[in-house]
């Protein structure tokens, strides 16, 4: 494997271009000779032989069938790669249903075995079930950024998409709105922008929807929250059960404000730097690479 290619969702803005934009950058990190290319990009004298492809199904129309490389596919057609007896795995989320042992994405079995931490493998269907990840690489989640309550700060950053969780998101911010603080919802920020908005927010939360609650969903803006050095409030059971002491908790969105303040108000410098300190160590894009190259090797 010489080189690694990201195809597809180039600085593009969506969801899966900050997912592929993070990966890149990862691999990079990791050392590996990394490629960012679209389906419009003329590739005509990229030399592909020996590659490792990551792409997701809306944007790998155009991608190289290459019978010396290997390809990993996020919820995509396989008909093309099965044709030309290409050698790939499926990526897919990790869902809470994976703790015990059931393939909720492509054959409804019980055929999981776990192979890490919210990492699973399906020998039968070839796929890998795990989470999203900080776009921070390790080396950039210092520390010593970690930020205390602030109670000069007026605004609430939510920064993302929010159409399944809108109305969790709504009770949440009309609660912000009866303490006279503003919720203010934004998309398409670079991931620098992003951490400065967090940052400067009065408090970091990640709301869902109830069909994210009920399948588990774990988020990445729960990762990139904690990294950026903000204690995170969530109102999935899930995502407190995997994340434990490093988040804070409370099913009702409106309860959940309430208790991010008394949390924050209360919590040490340590306590903050304990949550990134364990995104730092166990969810990173490296540690999701890892994952991926362990089961590839």
């Amino acid at each position: 494997m010489n080189k690694v290619i990201i195809w597809g969702h180039k600085n593009n803005g969506h969801t899966h271009g900050y997912i592929h934009s993070s990966y890149f950058k990862a691999f990079k990190y990791m050392g590996y000779e990394t490629y960012w290319f679209d389906n419009n990009d003329d590739v005509s004298n990229f030399n592909f032989d020996n590659c490792l492809f990551l792409t997701e199904d809306q944007v790998q129309s155009n991608i190289p069938l290459n019978k010396t490389c290997k390809y990993i596919l996020h919820h995509t057609k396989l008909d093309k790669y099965i044709d030309n007896n290409l050698d790939f795995i499926n990526l897919a989320n990790y869902l809470k249903y994976c703790d015990n042992g059931i393939d909720e994405a492509y054959n409804k079995g019980n055929s999981l075995v776990k192979i890490g931490e919210c990492c699973f493998w399906d020998k039968k269907t070839k796929t890998i079930h795990q989470p999203w990840a900080t776009d921070l690489t390790p080396n950039e989640i210092d520390l010593n950024n970690a930020l205390q309550y602030n109670e000069n700060f007026n605004d609430i950053y939510y920064v993302g998409s929010s159409h399944e969780n809108r109305g969790n998101i709504q009770l949440f911010a009309n609660s912000a709105k009866s303490h006279g603080k503003n919720f203010i919802t934004t998309r398409g920020s670079s991931d620098k922008d992003n951490m400065e908005l967090i940052r400067k927010s009065l408090v970091s939360v990640d709301i869902r929807g109830d069909w994210h609650k009920e399948c588990g969903y774990l988020p990445c803006r729960v990762f990139k929250n904690i990294s950026y050095g903000r204690l995170t409030g969530t109102n999935s059971e899930n995502v407190k059960k995997i994340m434990g002491e490093h988040v804070i908790y409370d099913s009702n969105p409106v309860e959940l404000f309430n208790k991010l303040i008394e949390v924050e108000k209360t919590s040490t410098i340590d306590d903050i730097k304990g949550a990134m300190n364990h995104v730092k160590t166990h969810h990173t894009y490296v540690n999701r690479i890892n994952n991926l190259l362990n089961i590839i090797k």
